[in-house]
């Protein structure tokens, strides 16, 4: 059951009555609202007993933002008795909005299940949708366990220029929800469900998650990689203040506005270039002398008339009243600050691997999962593809291969046992 999108006056009517009631502001343009939507659609269905569910596109209402207080999308907020009660912005995974819930409302009974999968694949980006679609064609029997939706970081990707078959292009959001129907077409299950645990050397294999138990013969992680912070002082409490780390994501809450870009890779000159076509100026921050990124994005962003750098510079504070004003950056050979005013700043200075599940488990290179082209790890018929494992370079289209390698180990593994 999809959760009701309604008008601005009927969300007034549901908060004066006094109902407990959820709701999703939202937006179209919104990367993380888009992959929240099936989750969320999925939180109407299991507490429609107990709560109404609604969702509000923010861009139809002029104003809205204010009237509520939302300051980043998507915000689900509690109201109850006519006021609101608690929100929680951005969530990353299905198991966080369950969490949410579960200070009002009774918590949902888990049990394990029983059943022993062939292969659990351990998220749905395009490494574990991939490995998902050749296990099932091979006949296994395969699970994704994904945290909110299709794709990772891919589904963030406003356009994806560089993998065949597309000579226009995609948007990664698209291109994911693709890769999870075609594996699921071939019979494949998806679960959005949070891993909390794992047991890699039991046999079978036991993952523990917020929708309970589950047991594996084989393990492919597809666990991928999350934005790398600054660091600095107050970064943490002005997310969704002026900090940011997708433009894609919170690009439009800059419109007409001037905006930092930290960093010189692939992903700070995509935003930049993203924003330059939203933002009145774009500041890009890099601690080298020229972009790190490849040669396609040089060209147009040399040529943005309201694209402005700052070479061989660090950001050394954030300034900020209740929201970010500027940053102070200094210059690495000079040795002289200087304070840029600017109302939103977009961290990209690249990823780290979401290894914590697996440390102390398997055998790690600078967090990385140590794998070779086989994508073996230390531990037999546990598997690692895309961006978590040790490799010279990180792509849609290595991580797809990879997929396909798991499961060619898998299937040489399983036949053995």
């Amino acid at each position: 059951m999809a959760a009701n999108n309604i008008h601005e006056d009927e969300l007034q009517q549901l908060i004066d009555s006094g109902k407990l009631i959820l709701v999703d502001f939202w937006a179209p343009w919104c990367g993380d609202c888009r992959r929240i939507e099936k989750a969320y659609d999925q939180i109407a269905d299991e507490y429609a007993d107990l709560i109404t569910v609604v969702k509000i596109n923010v861009d139809l209402f002029d104003g809205i933002r204010q009237r509520h207080d939302i300051r980043r999308i998507p915000t689900l907020r509690l109201y109850q008795n006519g006021h609101p009660l608690e929100q929680i912005v951005e969530p990353p995974a299905k198991a966080d909005i369950d969490d949410f819930l579960s200070g009002i409302l009774p918590k949902k009974k888990l049990k394990a299940d029983q059943h022993i999968y062939d292969m659990i694949i351990i998220g749905g980006g395009p490494g574990g949708y991939t490995a998902a679609l050749y296990g099932a064609r091979a006949g296994l029997d395969a699970l994704v366990l994904e945290r909110l939706s299709a794709g990772g970081q891919m589904a963030l990707t406003h356009q994806i220029d560089n993998y065949p078959g597309f000579p226009d292009g995609i948007e990664g959001y698209t291109l994911a929800q693709q890769m999870q129907a075609q594996a699921e077409r071939f019979g494949a299950k998806s679960k959005n469900a949070n891993v909390q645990f794992l047991d890699l050397k039991a046999t079978p294999k036991v993952i523990g998650a917020s929708e309970g138990t589950f047991f594996a013969r084989t393990v492919v992680l597809a666990t991928g990689a999350n934005p790398k912070e600054l660091g600095l002082p107050m970064e943490k409490d002005l997310l969704g203040r002026g900090i940011a780390y997708c433009a894609a994501c919170d690009g439009m809450f800059y419109k007409g506005k001037t905006v930092a870009v930290i960093g010189g890779g692939n992903t700070a000159a995509a935003d930049a270039l993203l924003l330059s076509r939203i933002a009145k100026k774009v500041i890009v921050i890099h601690r080298r002398d020229k972009l790190r990124a490849t040669k396609i994005y040089h060209e147009p962003l040399m040529q943005a008339e309201n694209v402005e750098f700052q070479w061989n510079s660090v950001v050394t504070e954030l300034l900020h009243d209740d929201t970010v004003t500027g940053i102070r950056i200094k210059n690495v050979l000079a040795g002289e600050e200087r304070v840029i005013p600017c109302e939103g700043v977009f961290v990209s200075i690249g990823r780290k691997p979401a290894t914590e599940l697996v440390a102390g488990q398997l055998e790690l290179e600078n967090d990385y999962i140590i794998a070779s082209e086989t994508t073996e790890t230390s531990i037999p018929g546990v598997y690692a593809v895309g961006d978590v494992r040790t490799k010279p370079l990180r792509q849609v289209v290595t991580a797809v291969s990879d997929g396909a390698m798991a499961v060619h180990m898998a299937e040489e593994y399983l036949a053995g046992q």
